[in-house]
C-alpha cells in the first residue's frame, strides 16, 4: 500500500512537471469540469432517498439473518434432545437386556446344580 501510495505521488509529480497549462488556467479548467460531474450526481434528496432505501435493505437482512440463526440454534437444540433421549433409552434398554440375560443365566445354573 505505501508504494501504491508513492507511485500516486510520484506520477501526480511528474504530471506537474510536464502541464500544458499555467496553474490558473488548470485551476479553471478543473473547476469548470468539476461543476460539469456535479451536475450529473444526483441531487440531495434522492441521495437521502437511497441512503435510507439501503439502511431498510440492509436491516431487513441483518433482521432475517438473525431469525434463520434463531431458527437453526433451535433446531440444533431439538435434535441434541432428541438424541439424548435416543442414547438414554438405548442405554436403559441395554441395561434391561443385560439384567435379563443376568436373571436367566442364573436361573439356568441354580436348575442345572440342582439337577447335580
Amino acid at each position: 500500500m505505501n508504494n501504491f501510495v508513492k507511485g500516486i505521488l510520484f506520477g501526480v509529480g511528474i504530471g506537474l512537471l510536464v502541464a500544458p497549462m499555467k496553474g490558473d488556467e488548470m485551476r479553471k479548467m478543473v473547476s469548470e469540469r468539476f461543476g460539469e460531474l456535479r451536475g450529473y450526481l444526483p441531487e440531495n434528496d434522492q441521495l437521502n432517498d437511497y441512503r435510507d432505501q439501503l439502511s431498510n435493505r440492509v436491516s431487513q437482512t441483518a433482521s432475517n439473518l438473525k431469525d434463520y440463526a434463531q431458527q437453526a440454534a433451535s433446531t440444533v437444540k431439538s435434535s441434541a434432545n432428541s438424541l439424548s433421549n435416543t442414547a438414554q433409552n438405548a442405554g436403559d434398554e441395554v441395561k434391561s437386556t443385560g439384567q435379563d440375560l443376568s436373571d436367566a443365566s442364573r436361573n439356568t445354573l441354580n436348575k442345572s446344580s440342582n439337577n447335580l
